[in-house]
């Protein structure tokens, strides 16, 4: 007796989710998708690699009452029924690989003179689906296998599946300071998580470059480190004034509302700034500069980086983005 096909595709198909003009949503996973969608949720590659075999043997060996029929049933706008004959039918009634009817028929073509099966009909007969709770009970059962055990682990495997399935996206940003481990941390984390897109701040830079050349922006140019000598020293004394003076005047403010508040004679020393008009556009020193042209640049960059970080949570693609242009400002202003 011929041995059964190994199992190639595990079809998880939702429950009552069904989009205009649609059967109901699946998600085609194949052992490395799995795989990597464990590594996802925190599991160790080789974990995962041997949990995602688990998960595929179980499948193709006991399937469970849970598995859904081929016949009829329609997937994503794909009637799955199409291409059968009756007798393919039958055997795939049940949901589940039938050990040794498929590699019977693939030995009985073979003998016939049949060495081309169409890829489409070998899919099917390597293909199992399931319904997603089945599917979740399954790979929940092989995590707790190799004590990846607690009160979020369901959660976590729903997560996973959820940005694999392109349903959810996840954004990691790392910032800090040159030569601090950022580009060897984020390619860690998208090998660890499956992240195939890691950029870095300096890439967006010399992407920016190439739409306009150096006499009409020499600031985008300019090394990082010295971008604060293409500033106008008395314009960047004058903005930095007016900040300052900004500032004063909301402190100012701040305080008067609270004299108001509590009323006159509390006994409180007065606490308001004397200085508030009273800022001048001093030149300020070449290292003051330096850190005005970082400023400014990295302004440029994260405006571009901004764009393209919208792009792709539109797209629900994960991505990495790590470099020296990312400010802590940054990421709290856009994530909370």
């Amino acid at each position: 007796m011929a041995e059964a096909p190994k199992l190639l595709y595990i079809v998880v198909v939702d429950d009552g989710e069904k989009s205009e003009g649609k059967g109901n949503e699946s998600f085609r996973y194949t052992r490395p998708v799995l795989q990597s969608t464990l590594q996802l949720m925190g599991c160790k590659a080789r974990h995962a690699f041997k949990i995602s075999r688990r998960v595929f043997e179980v499948m193709r060996n006991e399937c469970s009452g849970d598995a859904l029929p081929f016949m009829g049933m329609e997937i994503a706008g794909l009637d799955v029924s199409e291409g059968y004959s009756e007798k393919e039918s039958d055997q795939h009634s049940d949901g589940c690989l039938k050990q040794g009817e498929v590699g019977d028929d693939l030995v009985s073509e073979k003998n016939e003179g049949s060495y081309s099966k169409p890829f489409e009909l070998y899919k099917r007969q390597t293909t199992v689906f399931v319904k997603r709770e089945a599917f979740l009970d399954v790979v929940c059962d092989a995590l707790a296998l190799y004590k990846y055990v607690g009160p979020n682990k369901r959660s976590d495997l729903v997560l996973a599946c959820r940005i694999r399935e392109r349903k959810e996206s996840v954004t990691v940003l790392l910032c800090g300071t040159s030569g601090c481990g950022k580009s060897t941390l984020s390619a860690l984390l998208g090998s660890r998580l499956g992240i195939t897109t890691v950029i870095s701040t300096d890439s967006i830079r010399h992407m920016m470059r190439s739409f306009v050349n150096e006499k009409q922006n020499p600031l985008l140019w300019a090394s990082t480190y010295h971008a604060g000598e293409f500033l106008d020293p008395e314009a960047v004394a004058e903005a930095k004034a007016k900040r300052k003076a900004k500032k004063l005047a909301h402190v100012s403010h701040s305080l008067s509302k609270d004299e108001v508040s509590e009323g006159p004679g509390n006994g409180r020393p007065d606490t308001r700034p004397s200085d508030v008009g009273s800022c001048t556009n001093e030149l300020i020193g070449a290292k003051q500069m330096a850190i005005e042209g970082f400023k400014a640049q990295s302004e440029m960059v994260i405006d571009s980086l901004d764009r393209l970080i919208t792009a792709w949570e539109e797209r629900k693609e994960s991505v990495v983005v790590e470099g020296v242009h990312l400010s802590l400002n940054f990421v709290v202003s856009r994530y909370h």
